[in-house]
């Protein structure tokens, strides 16, 4: 291996590959980008990816000369990734989640972009403007783009992808099609250039929503015939998918884009992603010099800090997910009562105790997001003899019992330590563990899962938490409904104010119960790579800032 080139991009702190744009001015809070949204399951599961979904970087080879910009150009980098991060294809509308997201920063722009520092920097969008009551946005569109098919970026390309929404089996769009939270009303290109959304109410987070997968553009060629997209991208990314040098599910070989207007933000020449499920051997292989970077659990991390760096990225909570929100499967849930009850009778320090960095919450928004309130945490402290009264008041002095379905066994100490707590009030928990976690919201009145989400969760409310898969019943909540709208249409600190008033609203109503917050490691070393840095408070790294330093 040779030394490689020191990167100016990480002497002044700017991992974004939007450079040479003035930042953008956020015009308010609703801009910020809910970035990455992640649902944790086993690594069994094709629903929601896995929380460990880190990347690995392999070796490093062979300096090339630095472009204008100063970002080192190096021959090429390996990535692994604990889940195949193309199941189903290439279609960047047909996924969801935020496990796959650096991989698929290789392949595609999306219109609006999230950055490290939390805001929403140009994509394919350099323009935008909002209408008085943030029911219209109108786009002006990058000039000279071009898709690995040959065709162009315009406004007729754009509106054509956005109507892909009414395509129901099209996961990304969810939120945004008819019924959704964030529904799309209608999509106009008035000139080339310039494409006007509209939508069927206000939707101050629309930069932020369209910055990830709903916002993704595909080129002419995967239009006019979508199951193209089965085997091959068509992006305007700064990398190629070479066929011939990927082996489908095990391994992704990327090459650079020559033509992609932001190809020089990028060090590497060949990008390879390789599926690596096991964090003890992808530790192994950080330590003794065969990757660069590789994913840390609680397990892992002293090994690996003993040998390389390790840094965090916070903002992941671990909470129960209310799926039988009408009572259907079990008659108690149907009364908020009984969820504050539940809620009241978790220990929560005690269940943070069994994981490393891990610390307790009451907040569906993770502590330093704009919208967390720490009266919440005083609220929902532990107290086992009011939730015996709430129970009580609901009509359940003497408790009752639940199904409930988990998925492998990832985290049965957590959920057999809440199982004692809940048992001390009469609560029985009776736990079932599957191997169908699609099946899951239809069965159990809850689910338990990792949430992690940028500096602004309203698209993840808005795609998961309401137009999603764990709300099977469709079900409205008339005090979340009316925060959702209050925080869409805000401005400045009322925008700030109307993501603490979601935030209350969905603890309050019970829709998520969440019990700890702990940081995701990852590992890495700093004789060859620059620290890898997350977009926004997300998880998964920039696959920008996994750049080559001095060795």
């Amino acid at each position: 291996m040779t030394a490689l080139c020191e990167s100016k991009l990480q002497k002044n702190n700017d991992t974004s590959p939007y450079r040479g744009d003035e930042k953008w001015k956020r015009g308010d809070v609703m801009e910020r980008r809910s970035d990455n949204v992640r649902v944790n399951t086993p690594r069994t599961s094709a629903l929601y990816p896995v929380v460990a979904a880190a990347l690995l970087a392999n070796t490093l080879v062979a300096c090339s000369p630095t472009p204008a910009n100063g970002t080192p150009q190096v021959d090429a980098v390996a990535i692994a990734v604990a889940n195949d991060p193309a199941p189903f294809g290439y279609d960047p509308a047909g996924i969801s989640g935020g496990g796959v997201t650096t991989f698929w920063e290789g392949l595609y722009d999306s219109l609006f972009a999230p950055t490290s520092d939390g805001s929403i920097k140009p994509g394919l969008a350099t323009r935008y403007s909002f209408n008085a009551d943030k029911t219209v946005l109108t786009l002006t569109l990058r000039d000279g783009v071009k898709f690995s098919d040959g065709s162009t970026l315009t406004s007729a390309l754009v509106k054509a992808n956005l109507d892909r929404r009414a395509d129901p089996s099209l996961a990304a769009y969810s939120a945004v099609a008819k019924g959704g939270a964030a529904e799309i009303r209608n999509v106009s290109a008035p000139d080339p250039q310039t494409v006007v959304i509209t939508f069927a109410q206000p939707t101050a987070s629309a930069p932020s929503l369209l910055a990830d997968y709903s916002g993704r553009i595909v080129g002419q060629k995967a239009i006019d015939n979508p199951k193209s997209l089965l085997t091959t991208p068509d992006g305007s990314g700064p990398y190629i998918l070479s066929n011939t040098e990927s082996v489908k599910g095990s391994s992704y070989v990327l090459n650079r884009n020559k033509d992609a207007w932001n190809a020089d933000a990028y060090s590497y020449a060949k990008v390879t992603f390789k599926q690596l499920g096991n964090a003890q051997s992808q530790a192994n292989a950080l330590v003794s010099g065969q990757v660069a970077v590789a994913p840390v659990d609680s397990t892992t991390k002293s090994l690996v800090a003993s040998k390389m760096a390790v840094t965090d990225f916070p903002g992941t909570v671990f909470a129960f997910t209310l799926f039988d929100k009408l009572g259907k499967v079990s008659q108690p849930f149907a009364d908020v009562k009984v969820r504050e009850a539940l809620s009241l009778a978790i220990d929560r320090k005690k269940v943070a105790s069994i994981h490393d960095g891990a610390f307790a919450t009451a907040n569906y928004i993770p502590k330093g997001q704009p919208g967390y309130d720490a009266n919440l945490e005083h609220r929902y402290a532990y107290d086992p003899a009011k939730a015996k009264q709430l129970l009580a008041a609901a009509g359940y002095p003497n408790g009752f019992s639940f199904p409930m379905q988990a998925a492998g066994n990832t985290y049965d100490l957590d959920l057999q330590a809440v199982k004692e707590q809940w048992q001390q009030i009469g609560v029985n928990m009776d736990i079932e563990h599957v191997t169908q976690p699609l099946q899951t919201p239809r069965v159990t009145p809850l689910g338990y899962f990792a949430f992690a989400y940028g500096l602004n969760p309203l698209s993840w409310v808005e795609s998961f938490l309401l137009a999603g898969g764990v709300n099977p019943q469709h079900a409205s909540d008339p005090a979340i409904k009316s925060a959702l709208a209050g925080a869409e249409s805000g401005q400045g600190n009322e925008g700030e104010a109307g993501l603490v008033k979601v935030n209350n609203a969905i603890v309050n109503q019970g829709w998520s119960i969440s019990v700890y917050s702990q940081p995701t490691y990852v590992g890495y070393n700093p004789k060859k790579v620059s620290k890898p840095v997350a977009s926004s408070s997300g998880v998964y790294p920039l696959l920008s800032s996994i750049s080559a330093v001095k060795s």
